[in-house]
């Protein structure tokens, strides 16, 4: 359950700005408090319209995002405001289903935050965030090599993560794109092997599961993109490397 009490878990970073909005009232100010407590700066709004007008003069860099609010849809929000390099998003649901998850991320949110989790938690992922969101230059521009018939990829420090059939099928389809978009459909019959229905999100879980992947070896933040209606897009193929017999 969300805590009400407000004791120190540990020093967390200090001065990050952050904008929750959420249109629980009670929720929004044991976040606030406690987030105040960790010595970051919190303003909050309560609807998609004063949303708006706060990142506006408040200018956060981590935005905590209510997916229900009373006049906007919180996908909606995420989406109008994802891609920005200025400010990371953290959806914030009531809903902890796996489906409900990836949706929020499937938005253009860079994380997600479950409503009965502890608000150490919470806490500890704006920092984790606010500290990949500003890596120096050097750590961003980092390549990751593809071994294609060893199913591997590995970043430039040398992390390395085991992909799956599916997930590198989808990983060198949209590699092959050379920064177009994929459709869900098209993903679905060459990695999953098979046409996707209505309301199926199988292909939005395989995409999450391999930007973790990509992100464990320290491929940069966004790096695959949704594009609404539209699919997935690699917005920088040439931080890719594909080494093997069936590489370069």
């Amino acid at each position: 359950m969300l805590e009400t009490k407000l004791n120190v878990v540990q020093p967390m970073a200090s001065g990050i700005r952050v904008l929750i909005i959420e249109d629980q009232p009670t929720f929004a100010h044991i976040v606030r408090a406690y987030l105040l407590q960790q010595g970051m700066e919190v303003e909050w709004a309560a609807n998609g319209a004063e949303a708006h007008e706060k990142r506006a003069a408040f200018r956060p860099e981590i935005m905590l995002v209510d997916l229900e609010l009373p006049d906007i849809s919180g996908f909606d929000l995420v989406s109008a405001y994802a891609g920005r390099s200025d400010c990371g998003i953290i959806v914030v649901t009531a809903n902890g289903e796996e489906a409900a998850r990836v949706a929020g991320l499937d938005s253009g949110a860079d994380d997600y935050f479950v409503k009965s989790g502890p608000t150490r938690e919470l806490a500890a992922r704006i920092n984790a965030l606010h500290r990949r969101l500003n890596k120096p230059p050097g750590e961003r521009a980092g390549r990751v090599f593809v071994d294609v018939p060893g199913r591997i990829v590995t970043g430039e420090a040398g992390r390395q993560e085991r992909l799956t059939e599916a997930e590198m099928v989808a990983l060198e389809t949209m590699l092959d794109a050379a920064g177009a978009a994929v459709s869900r459909d098209w993903l679905s019959k060459v990695a999953l092997r098979r046409p996707m229905h209505m309301d199926d999100r199988a292909v939005d879980q395989l995409v999450l599961k391999l930007r973790r992947k990509l992100s464990a070896v320290g491929a940069p933040e966004r790096l695959i993109m949704s594009s609404r209606n539209q699919g997935y897009i690699i917005g920088e193929p040439s931080r890719f490397r594909r080494i093997g017999p069936n590489g370069d």
